[in-house]
């Protein structure tokens, strides 16, 4: 539709901005065809009193504008509270590696290198860690799920090459980061929770995925919804 500054993010200064934006691109007559507004969950959006869905009802003089809170939005919600229901500290600890290890070979064209090295030397395909977080969610965390487990030998091999001080790649600044990295890859309570993780993700990853796409219809929606939780259901009896 369009981009507009917004010179402060409250609700009147949002509201400010859409409806110029819209009169700017459509004049008027976008006024009385408004039905509803999606957008993420914050308050300053979806508050009752003073949102921005309720300032626009105010200001078109429609009051059966409908809010709808982005579905992909609140599925991720859902899984960020069940997992702060878990208060696992394994969980904490793999939210914690992987956010690292993007960082550590990010920010290191060295560390990549030596890791595309690793890969190599196992005769595999090359994938560099990827961020947890993103405009996209829980495909974004799957990504790095999935790119952490198939290369999970090859990290492992170039992690253990830097604790060698003989080794051509070993750094004294890298060292004692990939010593805390090796010893959660290689704790067994982390190997049983990746996995697990991984297949809760993928599935909810699922659903995610068909809620973004464009074409997807509300019964594509509704079909992977109820998929993920007869998934969710079988994990849990087994």
């Amino acid at each position: 539709m369009g981009v507009k500054n917004v010179p402060k993010a409250d609700s009147t200064h949002i509201c400010q901005a859409i409806t110029s934006l819209m009169t700017e691109r459509y004049e008027d007559s976008w006024r009385s065809k408004v039905v509803a507004v999606g957008c993420d969950g914050a308050s300053v959006l979806l508050g009752s009193k003073n949102g921005v869905v309720q300032k626009l009802r105010e200001e078109l003089d429609n009051p059966y504008i409908h809010a709808i809170h982005c579905s992909a939005h609140r599925l991720e919600l859902a899984y960020k509270d069940a997992v702060k229901k878990l208060s696992t500290a394994t969980h904490q600890k793999c939210e914690a590696l992987l956010l690292n290890l993007y960082l550590f070979y990010k920010y290191s064209s060295l560390n990549r290198a030596n890791l595309m090295l690793s890969y190599n030397s196992l005769g595999i395909k090359s994938k560099v860690p990827t961020r947890v977080g993103g405009t996209r969610w829980l495909p974004h965390t799957k990504l790095a799920l999935t790119n952490l487990s198939y290369g999970y030998d090859a990290i492992v091999q170039h992690l253990e090459q830097l604790q060698n001080p003989g080794d051509a790649a070993s750094r004294k600044d890298s060292a004692a980061k990939a010593k805390s990295f090796l010893k959660l890859l290689t704790d067994k309570n982390m190997q049983l929770w990746f996995p697990f993780l991984l297949d809760v993700v993928v599935c909810l990853s699922m659903a995610s995925e068909a809620i973004q796409k464009e074409n997807s219809t509300l019964a594509d929606i509704w079909n992977e919804l109820e998929s993920a939780k007869t998934i969710l259901q079988k994990y849990k009896r087994s």
